[in-house]
């Protein structure tokens, strides 16, 4: 695929140029009428000033380190013409991907009429929010800009942004309250040791105002990231689905959506305990458990840590896996019709940032499929 794609790169660049030989014209023209994508990608090639470095860069790479360098070039202030970025995320599709900077390629899609998402319709990401429910079974939403003291012992203090437990030298019971994060939000909250927490749309996170002197020990259902406060005589512990995750200091992230329970390490160590089996990982690594099940592997830490890091980042994801993450994104119900390939499978990111019709833009144009939504319906169905 990658000479491929350099074979093609090289011809398109010296079609632009008035440079193909009479041969190369032949095998241009093949690919050119091999599918009307392509002529729509060429007709956009017209309309680009300076493409050629861009060209290079992406013949010399595959998908994901073509990406990684455009965004490098981007974020170090190199120059980009108004359709530069663009053709170079085109070319990236060639090899097999979906991947798109957000807001430099999205008019390439006006055509498409493969997504049917009116104005009215179509639906804003995730927002910050959450709602608390304290020990004695108290329910306060967390939506609100102004920070507010939400125990009578004043430790517990918050908004829609975030949610503080502040240390108190007042003795407090050891109960625990929850954080219950629902679809289309997100929250960040900072625990009574100073471990910070992301906690990710449709989970839930149990903690208590004060840990225990022995251990602090938190419970979570659904997907969250730590950065734990290092007190080497007090262990982190995170319960979840049956596996028990040990740490000292260390920033990782837990995805138990399922029964299929994935810890990712960042930084530092953890130890992962389930029925009797242990794993120790180091950074760079994950521990995957299943029923009776304890593995642990070599971690692909963007694709983990995307959500983390405001991604979609889709890496040979099925189609009922990405509609899983948008429903929860974007609070949908998915409804699967026709001939629908469920186990084909999709590579490629964009941003979490965007509106619903963005992502299905995006999907639309690398597969076969059709989107429509209608109110908080997603229905997916196989292009005509």
């Amino acid at each position: 695929m990658k000479e491929n794609t350099r074979h093609i790169t090289d011809l398109i660049q010296k079609f632009l140029c008035g440079q193909l030989t009479a041969e190369e014209q032949v095998q241009f023209d093949e690919w050119l009428n091999a599918s009307s994508r392509n002529k729509q990608l060429l007709e956009t090639f017209r309309k680009a000033e300076n493409i050629a470095e861009d060209l290079a860069v992406i013949r010399q790479l595959d998908a994901n380190q073509a990406w990684d360098r455009l965004k490098n070039k981007k974020r170090n202030g190199r120059s980009f013409g108004k359709w530069s970025l663009g053709i170079a995320a085109s070319i990236v599709f060639l090899l097999g991907g979906f991947l798109l900077w957000k807001g430099d390629f999205m008019s390439f899609f006006s055509g498409d009429k493969s997504v049917i998402v009116s104005k009215k319709q179509d639906i804003a990401p995730a927002t910050s929010g959450a709602v608390l429910v304290l020990a004695d079974g108290t329910k306060v939403s967390l939506n609100g800009d102004s920070t507010k003291t939400l125990t009578k012992n004043n430790n517990l203090i918050g908004n829609s942004n975030e949610l503080i437990v502040k240390q108190t030298d007042q003795a407090l019971p050891l109960q625990y309250n929850s954080l219950i994060v629902p679809k289309a939000s997100f929250y960040k909250m900072t625990l009574a040791d100073g471990t910070k927490v992301w906690v990710n749309a449709l989970s839930q996170l149990k903690f208590p105002a004060q840990f225990s002197s022995n251990e602090r020990r938190v419970f979570l259902d659904g997907e969250a990231y730590f950065e734990v406060a290092s007190k080497s005589d007090q262990p982190f512990i995170v319960e979840s689905r049956g596996n028990e995750i040990k740490v000292l200091g260390t920033h990782f992230n837990i995805n138990s959506y399922s029964d299929h329970v994935r810890t990712t390490l960042a930084e530092g160590r953890v130890e992962v305990r389930q029925n009797g089996q242990r794993v120790e990982l180091f950074p760079g690594e994950y521990a995957s458990s299943f029923k009776e099940n304890l593995i642990k592997g070599k971690a692909d830490l963007a694709h983990d840590l995307a959500w983390h890091n405001n991604e979609f980042y889709f890496k040979k994801e099925t189609i009922t896996n990405i509609a899983h993450q948008l429903s929860r994104w974007y609070d949908l119900d998915v409804t699967f019709r026709g001939d629908v390939q469920l186990d084909k499978e999709y590579t490629g990111s964009i941003e979490r940032d965007v509106k619903l019709s963005q992502v299905l833009e995006m999907l639309s144009y690398v597969s076969n499929l059709k989107f429509e939504v209608e109110g908080n319906k997603l229905i997916i169905a196989t292009k005509s």
